[in-house]
């Protein structure tokens, strides 16, 4: 399934990067929260709130890039990650669309007694819709499969997937 995902994604990038672009291109700086399920191979999944910065340079529509922090923390867990994303993006003066392909790296640290962390990286992409709330100012609602990779767990490896939902804010200069 994840597979087919993907290259429904890859395959409309030419398309989502013709359809016409209205906003302001330069860079951008905008922050925001997702919530995250932690789904880790042969483990329970979890949810966590996770807080966001954003920012990036739209050059045009064919030519993004955008780089994300985010950290999130539930009871005993803690989660720090980066990602890095290619992003091409369509809009008009009422709003836009957008898909993200890229990379994280992260950690996710247990408080528990054995003090246990685990480090994190694999492929990231998404797919958002935002609003123009001003000729500056977005509103962005989006879905990304933040980590699709895996996790190095006393040595072993295990399947881990980090995706999420998320509201941002951001701001074109």
């Amino acid at each position: 399934m994840k597979n087919w995902l993907i290259a429904i994604m890859l395959s409309s990038l030419p398309v989502v990067a013709m359809a016409g672009d209205n906003s302001v291109g330069g860079f951008y700086l905008g922050g925001g929260v997702a919530n995250v399920k932690v789904d880790v191979q042969y483990e329970n999944t979890s949810d966590m709130i996770a807080e966001e910065i954003v920012g990036g340079y739209k050059l045009n529509p064919f030519v993004g890039v955008e780089a994300r922090l985010g950290v999130g923390m539930k009871d005993n867990a803690d989660l720090f990650y980066g990602s890095a994303y290619y992003r091409t993006e369509s809009s008009n003066e009422t709003a836009k669309t957008y898909l993200l392909l890229g990379y994280t790296f992260g950690v996710l640290a247990s408080d528990d007694a054995i003090d246990e962390s685990v480090n994190l990286s694999g492929i990231s992409y998404g797919a958002g819709v935002g609003f123009v709330l001003t000729p500056r100012l977005n509103l962005n609602f989006e879905y990304r499969a933040i980590l699709v990779g895996s996790g190095d767990f006393d040595m072993g490896s295990r399947d881990i997937e980090l995706s999420g939902v998320s509201l941002n804010v951001d701001y074109r200069f």
